[in-house]
């Protein structure tokens, strides 16, 4: 079962001297200040660097290995006529880059189509079959995007074969590089690049401006002499006919933003400019395909492009990008190239609602997956011992197991492999938590493995069938040393507290200096203590809630997505701590601030909290055990007694009355608490168990659990004649007789 959330506040920076000064200079919020330097923009310059967003932070991209040589083999290639193929992959930063660069190299006069493999029938990376298709079909050189990088063999094959190869690429490196005659990734070992978090599509973007740069020179100038790249750049632009940068930017800058949010890349450095300028692009002059996958997106038909509409980095990452992942995923990643290529809007918004269409079958079979594998891991899977949920099925689909894969790491807060399985071979894909490097993780497990790849938090593999048991052991001892099962709980980093004074509109608005958020730069987090819970009421049919909170007058909206009233197990009366983001609502023309709360809990004492963590990690576990067949001590005060019992039964019949009331463990141990009668969560389950066996209560448990990570139970009482023994029951007796005296 999921546990509860640890809270963990960064350093209170609320009397730091170098916020102030900022809020001074700069002539922001004091709140605002203080995160700036909690992520470590301490003094006015680098603040104003990064709220800015200026294109002159830019790095060189000759600075990137073999950027020199990348360039002159392309346009030598433009220059001659050749048959250029741009080999990609098929997820979205595959499918960005592939249009960027096809865009690109067709505007220049380059004879270019492009290659990306089918997932399920050819699976990820260059394959020798491919290059002997494009060989037949006139390819004289490749140039790969977004994959390559452990292509050693397929590199040498290209080279026997007589054609060129171009390798781009960010994944992770061996020691070597594959024999092409340029291989450019920030992450090669021996690439002195300043940023090394570049998506796929952010590297083709350093290409293309590498490219247009040095066609603008070459216009300009004959020789680069002895000039670093930083220099060259340097005399193109003092010489006002430099407009290089601005060309890439204008042609292709959304795609780079929309493939490096996809791609869950950290937003930070030049991914942010980058996302900074591609949403702009997106908002004020919107590609055709782009307008059309968002008209498409919105669900009404008819419905026109809105210019004014916002996008932000959540909106592509979570709107955008699934549809476009979606055709890669279970049927043909070029119709995501198509659009993006696409300038007839007719065309595309076909191309859109098709995409749209594929999206709708993707969820719902990720769905069933989801279903499947849930069940599956609650047979199969040991979670006391297994640190890495590995589960394998015949009845998978290749080609949404990672998103699914990525469901499970969440709710459980381990890493997960999913496989599914084909003709005696599992192909996976795995998600990872903070801290667990997955990629490393395949590598301790290289000898078991046709082949793996991918990223510290995303990964995936290809096992033989009668391998997956003996891999599924090899990496669970693997993770045993990096990961504390008794330890686990999702951990919630908290970047300041607020008071209630300083929750207002003008911060709400301030903190969109902030956006684009996402990795590396996420949402500030806030965390406000002690405030009183109003009201209570649930929307959207049950499945979210709305509180009303405040104190001294002051009421606020906090909205809790995808919780339950039951699951969030709060009252009014309740003083509680929430943990937030600060949103700006706009609602009939009228915009208000709210709360987007991420957790809350009943204010309790510092001990006390952590007590009732405590429980609801290890409390029914507890009792799992000695219900079946361990022993426990006396002083563990599990065995309940009569006045135990009856306190228990008089809050139920006080609380419940005739109807079914749903109750979390914790709840009701804080009622017990309050009526004066302190009853661990582990004895009132037995207490509530044995009231269920002898019929005074009807009671069911219902599959998820409340905010504090406390089981949920659905109680009802019951009418019964005569007396009833509790100490007779088959439990009772059980347990007693498993105490140690």
């Amino acid at each position: 079962m999921p546990k509860a959330k640890k809270w963990r506040v960064k350093e209170n920076l609320k009397d730091c001297a170098a916020a102030r000064r900022l809020a001074d200079s700069l002539s922001i919020d004091p709140v605002t200040a203080r995160l700036l330097c909690a992520r470590g923009y301490e003094t006015p310059e680098t603040a104003r660097r990064f709220l800015q967003h200026g294109s002159e932070y830019f790095h060189d991209p000759f600075l990137m290995k073999d950027m020199d040589k990348a360039v002159e083999r392309i346009l030598s290639s433009v220059g001659r006529g050749e048959h250029i193929t741009v080999y990609g992959d098929y997820d979205v930063d595959g499918v960005t880059s592939v249009s960027a660069l096809l865009l690109y190299l067709r505007s220049i006069g380059a004879e270019a189509d492009y290659y990306i493999p089918n997932r399920v029938s050819e699976g990820y990376g260059v394959k020798c079959e491919a290059i002997d298709k494009l060989k037949s079909g006139g390819t004289e050189l490749i140039v790969t995007v977004d994959t390559g990088i452990t292509a050693f063999e397929e590199a040498d094959y290209i080279r026997r074969l007589g054609m060129g190869l171009v390798i781009t690429d960010h994944h992770k490196c061996r020691e070597t590089v594959p024999p092409a005659d340029a291989v450019i990734n920030p992450q090669r070992p021996d690439c002195s690049y300043p940023f090394k978090g570049l998506a796929g599509v952010g590297v083709v973007f350093k290409l293309l401006t590498a490219l247009e740069f040095t066609r603008q020179e070459r216009k300009y100038f004959h020789d680069g002499g002895a000039l670093s790249g930083s220099e060259r750049i340097k005399r193109l632009l003092d010489s006002g006919k430099g407009d290089f940068l601005e060309r890439i930017c204008a042609g292709y800058i959304d795609l780079v933003a929309i493939g490096t949010i996809a791609d869950v890349m950290p937003l930070t450095d030049e991914n942010r400019l980058i996302c900074a300028m591609g949403i702009k692009a997106m908002e004020e002059v919107p590609r055709t395909g782009v307008r059309a996958i968002v008209d498409a997106a919105s669900g009404v038909p008819g419905r026109k492009y809105q210019k004014k509409r916002k996008i932000t980095a959540s909106y592509i990452g979570f709107t955008v990008a699934p549809r476009i992942n979606a055709a890669g995923r279970i049927a043909d990643a070029s119709l995501g190239v198509e659009l993006f290529t696409c300038r007839d809007s007719e065309r595309a918004a076909r191309i859109a609602s098709e995409l749209c269409e594929l999206n709708g079958i993707r969820q719902a079979e990720e769905n069933r997956i989801e279903s499947e594998a849930l069940g599956l891991a609650e047979q199969t899977h040991d979670f006391s011992r297994e640190p890495v949920i590995v589960l394998a099925s015949e009845n998978w689909h290749h080609g949404v197991i990672g998103i699914v894969s990525s469901r499970m790491t969440e709710k459980f807060n381990l890493p997960s492999i999913l496989i599914s399985i084909e003709d005696g071979v599992g192909k996976g894909s795995g998600r990872s938590i903070s801290g667990f490097n997955l990629v490393e993780a395949l590598g301790a497990c290289r000898e078991l493995l046709v082949q793996y790849g991918g990223h510290e938090l995303a990964a995936g593999l290809t096992v033989k069938v009668d391998k997956i048991d003996e891999f599924r052991k090899k990496i669970n001892e693997y993770a045993s040393a990096f990961i504390d099962l008794n330890d686990n709980a999702a951990e919630l980093t908290i970047d300041c507290e607020l008071e209630e004074n300083e929750i207002n509109f003008e911060l709400a608005e301030e903190l969109s200096l902030f956006e684009p958020c996402g990795t590396g730069n996420p949402m500030p987090v806030f965390l406000l203590k002690n405030t009183e819970v109003l009201e209570v009421i649930q929307m959207g049919g049950g499945r979210h809630t709305k509180l009303t909170i405040g104190t001294g007058g002051r009421r606020m909206s906090a909205l809790l997505f995808g919780i339950s009233p039951q699951e969030a197990d709060l009252e009014c009366g309740d003083r509680i701590d929430m943990v937030f983001k600060l949103d700006i609502n706009e609602f009939r023309g009228e915009r208000s601030v709210q709360l987007l709360a991420l957790d809350a809990r009943l204010c309790r004492t510092e001990e006390s909290a952590e007590k009732d963590l405590s429980y609801t990690r290890c409390e029914c576990e507890l009792l799992a055990r000695v219900e079946n067949g361990g022993s426990f001590e006396v002083a563990d005060g599990l065995l309940p007694d009569r006045d135990d019992f009856a306190a228990v039964y008089r809050l139920l019949k006080e609380i419940t009355g005739a109807d079914t009331r749903v109750f979390s463990l914790y709840r009701l141990s804080v009622r017990l608490s309050e009526a004066g009668r302190e009853i661990r969560p582990a004895k009132l389950k037995l207490i509530l168990e044995i009231l269920s066996d002898v019929g005074l209560i009807s009671m069911y448990q219902l599959p998820t659990e409340s905010l504090s990570g406390s089981e949920l139970y659905g109680i009802t009482m019951e009418s019964i004649n005569g007396k009833v023994n509790l100490f007779g029951t088959p439990r009772y007796k059980s347990v007693k007789a498993a105490m140690i005296h």
